[in-house]
């Protein structure tokens, strides 16, 4: 929620990213109740309290986050799959000349710094957009959403945009990125 609605809050987590990881308590009252209170915010106030329309910013890298707990017969934990799927899209907006490269860095910076994986080896899972690789996870999220693809991406932090397709090349080439980045190649 910070990525899409609070930039503030992103610097926040930010510049707090160590004392979160250690789980200092203050920084952790201050991280949980805000995120609590933009979540309490978007369900009230977004004139769509059950997300029936396009928009679903609560589903916010969780296209590829659910087909990873999966693949790893649940191994990965829901946040660390959906800091995957953040880190995923990420790079898909940034390759895609949405999202500026030092936004992008940002990003992985922040997931890396509160100790959260940017890559798994089961996103390498691909099969096809039908079978049981991962890509199959933007097929089930369509199928989730009731049948049109809506992926929130990024143009910015605190900027977000709803595209209705996704390049496979590219996110075959943002996997292959975050892998580079994760073996330190």
């Amino acid at each position: 929620m910070a990525l899409l609605k609070d930039p503030e809050f992103f610097v926040f987590l930010e510049e707090h990213a160590q004392q979160l990881r250690a789980r200092d308590l203050d920084a952790m009252a201050h991280a949980v109740f805000r995120c609590a209170e933009l979540h309490v915010q978007h369900i009230g106030n977004s004139g769509d309290p059950f997300e029936a329309g396009s928009s679903r910013p609560l589903d916010f890298g969780h296209w590829a986050a659910h087909k990873l707990e999966a693949l790893t017969h649940h191994a990965l934990r829901h946040g660390e799959a959906v800091a995957v799927g953040i880190a995923l899209d990420s790079t898909y907006a940034y390759l895609v000349g949405m999202l500026p490269e030092s936004d992008w860095k940002r990003i992985l910076g922040v997931l890396e710094g509160l100790g959260l994986p940017v890559f798994v080896p089961e996103l390498e899972t691909e099969g096809s957009v039908r079978t049981s690789g991962v890509l199959a996870g933007l097929q089930e999220f369509r199928e989730h959403l009731g049948g049109r693809l809506t992926v929130t991406l990024l143009e910015g932090i605190g900027r977000p945009v709803e595209v209705h397709e996704m390049d496979l090349d590219v996110l075959r080439e943002s996997v292959g990125m975050l892998k580079n980045l994760h073996t330190g190649r």
